[in-house]
């Protein structure tokens, strides 16, 4: 009943918008405006799978559009396949290997053993792990390996020690906060350089990372200090016990050689001048065509975040085709009622209270294609929404890091709500100031 009602709202939706006396709006534009409102509810009310919605998008852009734009309609169905989601195919293969491999808990343990067994070091390692296997993994399969080796580290504190809720809300925190990293961390990435490719602004692997990576290292490190802070344990040294894992076989061999080349591969594509989409085909081919990844791993990668980052993409395409976007800004009048810092800051505000109750790639999608054609330094209200939609974690609902970490048992979501709304509301202010700040420095704003 609550599907039906949900596509109802949206088809009515849409027809109103259509119908309505909006000054200056044309015929191509109405039309686009339907679609947004159709794709805007059927997201946020989940009353068919995410990715089905792309297919929706791009279905009605091909039908509605066809007439009205002089665009061939294979222009909607690009993004689908889009150089960005080849990138993220790659890093979704060598994710899979990663884990398949036990390359990832290997690289927790060296990290982990290298602590030290006070509890702010324990604390430090599980963060700094988090979020440096969220650069190059799904952030959800990184938070459900960490809170794995969460559980052997709590059962070894008092029964009602609070570093116990400050370890199990550092991991998913630090899953969303190095996802913004590089590239591939988590999708909205992704759409803000597509969305900025499509204003010929072109953002490489390494200057992303040179963006970000301040950025995660200076939110990563007030998050740390604050759950050790809030959340003090009661002993002063945890003793470990992990077992020893056997030694590496050729085949772990091979799957760390092909994600140290891809890594470097990615970082230098200045010099190689080879695309990092391009690069990214290397795991698929290496690691499928080997026999390392086999035909269940290959259906159990994120098809449906693929599709649904090109539904988002094909709607970015639409907007700026139709003269949507640019319609709303001039209708909002957006430059003219705020200077470009309070309007950086609006955009995260907005981006964040989306991300809260939705996906970010869905805000992501819906955001990115506005926030770029408001013509107030366009990378860095790009960069800055992109991010934004990584630092929302204030419910479990807001990411499936933080969903993990609830299902545990282990927190409250009054636990969850009261740190991560601090955390979240910190990070607005940093990512804003800090993506202008090294936008600038790079040449970008």
């Amino acid at each position: 009943m609550k599907k039906w009602l949900s596509i109802g709202i949206a088809i009515l939706l849409a027809v109103l918008v259509y119908l309505a006396p909006f000054e200056g709006l044309t015929e191509p534009a109405r039309r686009t405006f339907a679609i947004l409102i159709i794709a805007a509810v059927l997201w946020i009310s989940e009353a068919i799978p995410l990715y089905v919605t792309s297919f929706v998008i791009a279905f009605l852009e091909v039908v509605l559009l066809k007439n009205v734009l002089n665009v061939s309609y294979k222009v909607y169905l690009y993004p689908f396949f889009d150089p960005i989601i080849a990138l993220f195919l790659g890093g979704f293969v060598l994710s899979r290997a990663l884990n398949k491999y036990g390359i990832d808990e290997r690289i927790t343990r060296a990290i982990l053993l290298r602590t030290g067994n006070s509890p702010k070091r324990i604390l430090f390692g599980m963060m700094l792990v988090s979020a440096f296997l969220s650069m190059w993994m799904s952030n959800t399969a990184t938070a459900a390996l960490m809170m794995t080796i969460a559980i052997t580290i709590i059962n070894a504190l008092p029964e009602k020690d609070p570093f116990k809720i400050g370890l199990v809300l550092g991991i998913p925190f630090a899953c969303n906060i190095g996802g913004m990293a590089t590239p591939i961390g988590t999708p909205p990435n992704a759409i803000a350089i597509s969305s900025l490719a499509s204003l010929g602004i072109s953002i490489s692997f390494i200057k992303w990372m040179l963006i970000a990576l301040p950025i995660v290292i200076v939110i990563l490190l007030l998050t740390w200090w604050l759950l050790s802070s809030m959340y003090k344990s009661k002993v002063k040294n945890i003793t470990l016990s992990m077992e020893k894992l056997p030694p590496m076989e050729i085949k772990d061999k091979w799957v760390v050689a092909v994600f140290i080349i891809t890594v470097i591969l990615w970082l230098t594509g200045q010099i190689h001048g080879i695309p990092t989409g391009v690069v990214a085909l290397i795991p698929p081919i290496v690691l499928i065509g080997g026999g390392f990844i086999d035909r269940d791993d290959f259906r159990s990668l994120g098809w449906d975040i693929l599709i649904l980052m090109g539904g988002g993409l094909s709607l970015g395409v639409a907007m700026q085709q139709s003269g949507l976007a640019e319609w709303m800004v001039e209708r909002l009048n957006v430059g003219g009622l705020a200077s470009p810092i309070l309007l950086m800051l609006i955009f995260s505000s907005i981006t964040v209270v989306m991300t809260t109750f939705i996906s970010n790639t869905s805000t992501a999608a819906l955001v990115l294609p506005i926030a770029i054609t408001i013509g107030a330094a366009p990378s860095a209200l790009a960069l800055i929404t992109a991010f934004s939609a990584s630092v929302a974690m204030i419910l479990p609902i807001s990411t499936p890091p933080n969903a993990i970490a609830y299902g545990s048992g282990l927190v409250s979501v009054k636990d969850m709500a009261k740190t991560g709304f601090v955390v979240t509301f910190i990070s607005i202010f940093i990512v804003t100031g800090m993506s202008i700040l090294l936008t600038r420095l790079l040449g970008y704003l």
